[in-house]
């Protein structure tokens, strides 16, 4: 994986609004939300939706604002996210953004997640303050925690130690005789990540970068089973 994507252009990177500047408490918020509903569709599609939705209804992504405006009238908030993002579960989608807007909205108003983030002395306090927080999950909250740690806002120089596995990762993670079964229960994506990363470690690759490339393998090739361009081929169960 290492030679194909040192020749190549194709790593995932998760686009933000060109007027957002990075480590920003604005890049952070846009960031917590965009993670918030990162699953069930391709995440390539569900972004350029959101960057979209944001062009248009920049307010959205203000807890404050959604709070005051949406709390007890749901369906106008719905009827933007449905039209505007296009998540395959907007009901739950909604759910999600309002309790994101009101945990954000009551414990870190204004500028003040920036300067909770800016103030965590470890990746662990990070990783723990991520995990506590009501909506975000294995994948949504790793996809986080990276977005975070790449954004270089922390002050600490830890390494990231966990990395989101989501169904290609399993995927993949099967076909190459990773692990023997794809039915696996979260202390076992725990873990699976926790190989990626030790793999990675072995040959000088960081974290980010094997979260990337999996995703990248998974996204671009294996779901659309262009297993001859697959850095990963020769390995590969898949053709036995």
């Amino acid at each position: 994986m290492k030679d194909y994507f040192n020749s190549t252009e194709e790593v995932a990177n998760v686009e933000i609004p060109n007027d957002i500047k990075v480590g920003t408490n604005e890049h952070i918020l846009y960031i917590f939300y965009s993670c918030l509903l990162d699953y069930g569709m391709h995440s390539s599609l569900y972004h350029f939706n959101l960057i979209n939705t944001y062009k248009k209804y920049k307010e959205i992504f203000n807890p404050s604002y959604v709070v005051k405006t949406f709390k007890d009238n749901e369906e106008n908030l719905l009827k933007i996210i449905k039209e505007n993002i296009h998540p395959i579960y907007p009901n739950i989608a909604l759910r999600k953004w309002l309790e994101l807007s009101e945990f954000l909205d009551t414990n870190y108003p204004n500028d003040k997640l920036k300067q909770k983030i800016v103030s965590l002395e470890s990746y662990r306090e990070l990783y723990n303050f991520i995990t506590s927080i009501k909506g975000f999950g294995q994948k949504t909250g790793g996809l986080l925690l990276r977005l975070i740690f790449e954004s270089g806002i922390c002050s600490f120089n830890d390494e990231l130690q966990d990395i989101p596995i989501d169904r290609h990762d399993v995927e993949i993670s099967h076909l190459n005789k990773v692990v023997d079964k794809k039915d696996l229960s979260h202390e076992d994506l725990k873990e699976l990540g926790t190989i990626w990363i030790k793999a990675a470690k072995e040959n000088n690759i960081s974290a980010c970068d094997i979260d990337k490339y999996l995703w990248t393998i998974g996204n671009n090739l294996c779901s659309k089973k262009k297993c001859t361009e697959c850095p990963m081929e020769k390995e590969c169960t898949t053709k036995l």
